[in-house]
């Protein structure tokens, strides 16, 4: 009967229980680690115990319980709880469990169990199984305290976790935790205890896990009297949920409170860390920016802008720049946040100060991603503010500074509009250019073609007449005044004026020099420049021939033909196409040309400009625009609103 007993036992054993995998890369790097050991050890043991767990005996004994004790649940679970006690006697190594997967010790049970246990959980009403599972928090921190047993605790409260997840999220848990946890602190192993049975919060939502890590584990470390133990174990919790929030997809929000709880945490100077944990977490708070800013960057950073603006003030070096460089995300990706700091400006103006001077020391990288519009009126505004009034006494050493800056960014970003603008004009004259070259060249000189009928009959004009003498009759009683009264300061203004058209007589003569030099030599140019390029060839040809083999040579002169040819081809297609356009293009822009010219010469030289005139063609433009905008509007209100 012993050994048909310890067959059964065996067999539930391989069946039922449920072991960590590990490779056997990490069985060999571990196997002379003490901790690793200590683990096997530990584990074996607990799983020796477990085997005399008889889930016969326990349904023997509620069936019992439930018998005299019919409408008392609470007895049938402290049962349970003496049950466990009696049976798992190990004392565990490491309070906190960091040696073992998350769900251990649970999983040392074997499947039938753990659904024993769960529907047992789920008879018993919310409110007993709430009261008991808070004596249990209770009695794990208590035995933890005195050096006893708590597996049988961490297995009771882990089944009940996993099947009545709202009984771990009432708030007498949370509450009775949070009582627990205040006045444990000081006591390493209980409070890392307490702390392990945190992670049953949040089951595998990594969301949830972040948020409990910043409820529960961070106001412990904003304590002076936390010791090494708890730190650490503290440490080690982020470095997980960090990592499985980087290896998955789910996305994570934080909120303004937890990370500047955080970054605060990380740049106090009085805090009580110890020198290697607050550098992980430096290391680790780009990755929690991430959390908080990433989420709907649009619309949560203007969240976070006035709190970092404000610790701006009297902060570290290294504060300094992270606070800035977070200050330069929230204003190029939330619009909002200019706005926020045109009224905070008033209030926090050496900050402001740093932000704008930081602005302006990043300026080429700064510019090309942040949204000009918003920058150039919070610039004028800012401008607009600082400006000293006529009534106003001395102006502050800042607001001096701060208008500089203002000043000196506003003339470097320019008008919205002045990269269009020269970009117009330049595009105006070099088409004003490609006309008059066609024309002249069409009619053989300047003075036969269109312009030059069109210089000379404005010149002829009488107007242009009396505007040329006034000109020159003021511009000679301006130099007999400068001969009489200045004659220095007038010679060395023609002596400045002469070098300049002589300069510009010199570059003109050796311009068309050059070009004459061109057009008479054209035929020997291009000689040259064809032998030049046919040299070139046969060298090339000869380097390849000398690299490879005669077949590989005639299959690259046979594919380069080919293109050849296919050049040629597209080459007559697109010049044909080319020549039609801009034949196209000419003819329009000459028929442009004649009728702007007409219109000038019928409206403006012809006939004067009168006021009568000027009010007749108010007139046609007013009604012009009003037939508009009434055809348009009954358009929009006939397609919205008719129906």
């Amino acid at each position: 009967d012993e050994s048909s007993d310890q067959e059964k036992k065996t067999e539930n054993k391989e069946n039922h229980i449920t072991k960590p995998r590990v490779s056997s890369k990490t069985k060999s790097k571990k196997k002379g680690s003490p901790v690793a050991q200590v683990k096997k050890a530990e584990r074996e043991v607990l799983l020796e115990q477990l085997e005399g767990v008889d889930i016969s005996d326990i349904k023997t004994l509620i069936l019992d319980v439930k018998k005299r004790f019919p409408n008392h649940p609470r007895v049938w679970l402290k049962d349970v709880q003496s049950y466990f006690h009696m049976k798992v006697t190990l004392r565990e190594s490491d309070p906190g469990m960091m040696m073992y997967e998350p769900n251990y010790p649970y999983n040392m049970l074997d499947t039938e169990l753990q659904d024993f246990l769960s529907s047992t959980f789920r008879d018993i009403p919310e409110n007993v199984l709430i009261s008991f599972y808070t004596e249990m928090l209770e009695s794990l921190a208590k035995d933890v305290r005195n050096g006893a047993c708590g597996y049988y605790h961490r297995i009771l409260l882990q089944s009940m976790s996993h099947c009545c997840p709202k009984v771990v999220h009432s708030k007498e848990v949370t509450a009775k935790l949070q009582l627990l946890l205040d006045s444990s602190v000081t006591r390493s192993k209980e409070c890392v205890a307490l702390l392990w049975s945190l992670q049953m919060i949040p089951r595998n939502k990594l969301d949830t896990k972040l948020k409990v890590w910043f409820t529960w584990m961070l106001p412990i470390l904003q304590t002076r009297k936390t010791e090494r133990p708890v730190q650490d174990y503290i440490l080690r919790c982020l470095e997980n949920i960090v990592s499985e929030i980087s290896e998955g997809k789910e996305e994570v929000e934080l909120g303004p409170s937890d990370f500047f709880g955080y970054f605060d945490l990380v740049f106090s100077p009085n805090s009580n860390l110890l020198s290697h944990v607050q550098t992980v977490l430096l290391e680790t708070l780009d990755l929690v920016k991430c959390f908080a800013f990433d989420s709907r960057p649009d619309k949560r950073l203007r969240s976070f802008f006035p709190s970092l603006l404000i610790r701006l003030q009297q902060c570290s070096t290294q504060q300094k720049s992270v606070v800035l460089r977070y200050l330069l995300e929230c204003l190029v990706q939330d619009a909002q946040c200019w706005l926020l700091w045109q009224q905070m400006f008033g209030k926090h103006l050496s900050n402001s100060v740093m932000l704008l001077e930081h602005i302006h020391d990043n300026w080429p990288s700064f510019i090309k991603i942040v949204n000009k519009t918003a920058f150039k009126q919070t610039l004028n505004y800012l401008m607009a503010t600082l400006t000293p009034t006529s009534g106003k006494g001395k102006v502050k050493e800042n607001q001096r500074r701060a208008l500089e800056l203002c000043t000196d960014m506003s003339h470097a970003i320019g008008s919205p509009l002045k990269g269009a603008l020269k970009l117009a004009v330049v595009a105006m004259i070099v088409v004003s250019v490609i006309y008059v070259l066609h024309d002249v060249k069409e009619f053989g000189s300047f003075q036969a073609s269109r312009t030059g009928r069109v210089y000379s009959s404005f010149l002829q004009h009488q107007t242009v007449i009396n505007v040329i003498s006034t000109t020159r009759l003021y511009g000679g009683m301006v130099h007999k005044y400068g001969m009489a009264h200045v004659p220095l300061l007038m010679e060395y203004l023609y002596t400045i004026c002469n070098s300049v058209s002589s300069t510009l007589a010199l570059f003109a003569v050796f311009l068309q020099s050059n070009l004459n030099y061109l057009i008479d030599n054209r035929e020997h140019i291009i000689l040259q420049m064809k032998a030049g390029a046919e040299d070139v060839w046969n060298r090339t040809y000869s380097m390849i021939g000398s690299l490879t083999t005669p077949e590989n040579m005639s299959q690259i002169e046979r594919r380069a033909l080919l293109y050849m040819d296919l050049c040629r081809e597209y080459w007559a297609w697109g010049s044909t196409h080319v020549t039609l356009l801009a034949a196209t293009g000419a003819e329009q822009a000459t028929a442009l040309f004649g009728a702007a010219q007409e219109f000038v010469v019928n409206n403006f030289i012809n006939e004067p400009v009168t006021i009568d005139r000027l009010k007749e063609w108010g007139l046609v433009l007013f009604t012009l625009t009003t037939d508009t905008v009434s055809h348009y509007y009954e358009t929009v209100y006939n397609a919205t609103f008719a129906k």
